[in-house]
């Protein structure tokens, strides 16, 4: 009884407490974004229920276990947010006030304070709307390149199933074969080699324009400049080869219309081959594969590059190498086989011609793959000269920005030749290291430039180019009156003399025969084309 009465006394020490309660649970109401609850906190109590939040039921609030799924390297790797880290936040079927929801129970929100609730709320929308546009641009872009992939690849295969047979004689039928002579077999061969291996060049173009180009810019967001500077001209590449690839084909077919017990023979292909390899064909070709092949060293570059900076460009060539309709044919590849197509012309014609003849009817055919031979290998010849030409011209500009901007020259006719002079109105024809002879007999390492109208002789000092100093005389030689001869017992040596009231002679070394050689035949070019 004793023990009762005492327990009845202590009674208001708990009146005490349960106002106190009364009070916190007061300021909970007031921090919580406007949602007034009955019992506890929105941000402790999962069971309680928001009465200003119409259909705010524990049910609906409460969240089922959160559940952590893998992050993707191309998510994360293309600089967007991994969407499905969001769904740890986010309630499915909508988004209520955060506030409502957010009382399910986590570690992870344990210790947050209810004041940051409002702006945890506000950024947690902002992340909700941010993940639901990149979901859908991410779907969006997904679903476009699938659809482009699948259509190319349909295509791929149209022209990869007439084309399948490794050669000619593997596409007609044994009997119809053992009635052909060989050199018409053989003929046979080299045309359908022809034709085959000009589609797989289309291809690597289309991947080229298809999958790189457009997804570069659109995936990678690459501006259309960088994208010219990895692949240039190559929508001039594209139309040439489809319109080539699409006259050879129909030549072709046409003769499968025509053949007969299982087989068929091209007759005809010489006319197809010279409209493509003259005239204004012809100039296309040299204008845009001299641009295309001259650009390859900074284009393979400045793709590395970037490769190296850009993760969005990392995980979209990722992507994109195990496609299979890429079949890991990379960018660096594809430009490479792009510049090596233009020198295979040669060598098919010449095998077509060679095998032509032994027939009447390939009289003709013959003269037109005879005319269309030479006027590839003009195409070629061409190509490379602009190609040597764009080499030459960034060969000088290096070496004029190795240049001291103090260093100069005063030449024979005293007149002044300085750094910017290396480039004015100047075309580098040749370089490559020689040695001067001094009046001692010692010879100077040097590096030899021969310019357009002069030559000239430099020397490193401090990592840089400077005019080589040697015994006062100047090392800037106008090509202008200018005598060039071979040193006597010494076949690598030759004089340079510049002749005049005051004849000055540089006595100069290669390091074998055949440099010196092409030194003075090099020189004497030039000289004569002033």
């Amino acid at each position: 009884f004793s023990r009762c009465r005492s327990l009845v006394q202590r009674r208001p020490c708990f009146s005490r407490l349960g106002s106190f309660e009364r009070e916190t649970k007061e300021k909970d109401k007031k921090v919580t974004s406007g949602h007034v609850f009955g019992v506890g906190s929105a941000f402790l109590a999962p069971t309680t229920a928001c009465r200003r939040c119409p259909g705010d039921t524990p049910a609906s609030r409460r969240r089922p276990p959160a559940v952590f799924q893998r992050v993707s390297p191309s998510a994360t790797s293309l600089g967007k947010p991994p969407l499905h880290l969001y769904s740890v936040l986010r309630p499915p079927g909508g988004t209520p006030p955060l506030t409502c929801w957010l009382s399910t129970s986590s570690s992870a929100f344990d210790d947050v304070p209810l004041k940051g609730v409002k702006f945890l709320s506000y950024s947690t929308d902002s992340l909700n709307k941010t993940g639901k546009v990149n979901e859908s641009t991410e779907s969006l872009t997904d679903e476009g390149t699938e659809m482009m992939d699948s259509q190319l690849m349909g295509e791929f295969e149209v022209d990869a199933k007439e084309l399948e047979a490794n050669s000619w004689s593997f596409s007609v039928d044994k009997k119809f074969l053992k009635q052909v002579k060989k050199d018409v077999i053989k003929r046979q061969d080299v045309i359908y080699e022809l034709i085959q291996t000009e589609m797989h060049h289309v291809r690597t173009l289309r991947i080229m324009w298809n999958v790189y180009s457009k997804g570069l810019q659109k995936e990678v967001q690459l501006e259309a400049q960088a994208v010219e500077r990895l692949f240039p001209m190559l929508d001039d590449l594209l139309d040439i080869h489809t319109h080539f690839f699409s006259s050879i084909l129909d030549r072709k077919r046409e003769a499968q219309q025509k053949g007969k017990d299982g087989g068929f023979v091209i007759h005809k292909i010489g006319d197809v081959l010279f409209n493509h390899f003259s005239g204004s064909n012809a100039d296309r070709m040299k204008r845009v594969y001299g641009k295309f092949c001259s650009r390859y060293n900074e284009a393979v570059n400045f793709y590395k590059e970037l490769h190296s900076k850009d993760k969005r460009l990392q995980a979209f060539i990722k992507k994109k190498m195990s496609s299979s309709i890429v079949r890991r044919l990379g960018i660096c590849e594809c430009i490479l086989l792009v510049t090596q197509r233009i020198t295979k012309y040669p060598v098919l014609l010449q095998r077509i011609l060679q095998h032509t003849k032994g027939e009447i009817w390939l009289e003709r055919d013959h003269k037109e793959v005879a005319e269309a031979l030479q006027l590839v290998k003009e195409v070629v010849t061409t190509v490379d000269s602009k190609v040597n030409e764009h080499e030459k011209k960034h060969r000088l500009k290096e070496v004029h920005s190795r240049m001291d901007s103090k260093s100069i020259m005063r030449m024979k006719s005293s007149q002044m030749f300085a750094r910017e002079d290396l480039l004015h109105g100047r075309k580098l024809l040749h370089d490559g290291p020689l040695q001067l002879k001094n009046s001692v007999g010692r010879l100077k390492d040097v590096q030899a430039l021969l310019l357009s109208d002069v030559v000239v002789f430099l020397q490193e000092k401090d990592q840089k180019y400077v005019f080589a100093s040697l015994d006062q005389r100047s090392t800037v030689i106008s090509l202008q009156k200018l005598i060039v001869r071979e040193v006597a017992n010494e076949e690598k040596g030759l004089f340079l003399i510049t002749a005049g009231k005051k004849p000055e002679m540089l006595e100069v070394y290669a390091s074998s025969k055949e440099e010196r050689n092409t030194w003075m035949q090099l020189i004497q070019e030039a000289m004569n084309s002033m």
